[in-house]
């Protein structure tokens, strides 16, 4: 009994820091003044390329920023992604309200499906506050999760679970206004992961450049890379992400660990053959 309250009181933590965040951005947003969610119509697109655990994964992910009222706005994601001999290809949507000095406050629902392994739908509800050289923010939901396919080693709950709480809790710091350098903790299908993200704007208008180095429960790594081109007004980088549009949650916080939960253990293992070296 004293080990199950112990835990229990450990992983309550990031849950009351999400509440805490998305409620804070709500008062804020209530009590500001009118602004735009989004200032033009904007989009961005990203290829990507690296390891996911000792598979390498390739993919591109692009989205779509709508102002749909003087403080609304909508976004579309998309992404696609090869990674663990598999094709993943995901589809979603963001409504929601912000202010560009304060926050933002949203709810998103997406997902991603694969064609033989791990599919799965999310809905949740998303919050960010924004200080002179900081963002934070926390993405929280539900995940249902469809058991075909799926790596039960890694996730032993969908032996008898196929639902999930989804939580993302992050914190992005500008040292310079195109530089972002960001630390992410997500709790997703019962196991936890910790990813550090760098992102630089480069002197070409909208070319970006980034990494993503990542650890997580069941051995779980990621180190991946690629370049971001954003469409729309020219600014810096801090203020693209607070003026246009949204993370997109299907190229972050599902591209990874959806790759290493669907990496199916009823495929057969390919055994590549060293090459011998002819003179």
């Amino acid at each position: 009994m004293k080990n199950t309250t112990s835990k229990n009181s450990g992983s309550a933590s990031p849950w009351l820091l999400t509440c805490l965040t998305l409620a804070g951005g709500a008062l804020l947003l209530i009590q500001s003044h009118a602004n735009d969610a989004v200032s033009a119509i904007n989009g961005k697109i990203e290829s990507n390329y690296g390891s996911v655990n000792d598979s390498y994964s390739r993919g591109v992910a692009a989205s779509l920023s709508i102002p749909v009222a003087e403080s609304w706005g909508i976004q579309f994601d998309s992404m696609y992604q090869h990674a663990a001999e598999d094709d993943f290809y995901g589809l979603g949507g963001h409504f929601f309200t912000r202010k560009p000095d304060i926050g933002l406050l949203g709810v998103f629902i997406g997902g991603i499906k694969s064609g033989s392994s791990m599919d799965n739908l999310a809905a949740a509800v998303e919050g960010e506050l924004y200080f002179e050289k900081v963002s934070v923010g926390a993405f929280v939901g539900f995940d249902h999760v469809d058991k075909n396919g799926i790596n039960s080693s890694f996730i032993p709950r969908t032996n008898n679970h196929d639902n999930f709480v989804l939580a993302n809790l992050y914190a992005a710091v500008y040292p310079v206004d195109d530089l972002m350098v960001r630390f992410d903790y997500t709790n997703r299908l019962n196991r936890n992961f910790y990813d550090l993200t760098v992102e630089y704007q480069t002197p070409v208008a909208g070319l970006s450049v980034f990494g993503v180095g990542g650890l997580g429960d069941g051995d779980f790594y990621q180190l991946t890379g690629g370049l971001r081109y954003y469409f729309g007004k020219d600014k810096n980088l801090k203020r693209r992400h607070r003026e246009d549009d949204p993370i997109n949650p299907l190229s972050g916080i599902f591209q990874s660990t959806g790759q290493a939960a669907g990496q199916n253990p009823n495929k057969p293992t390919t055994t590549t053959k060293k090459k011998e070296f002819i003179p």
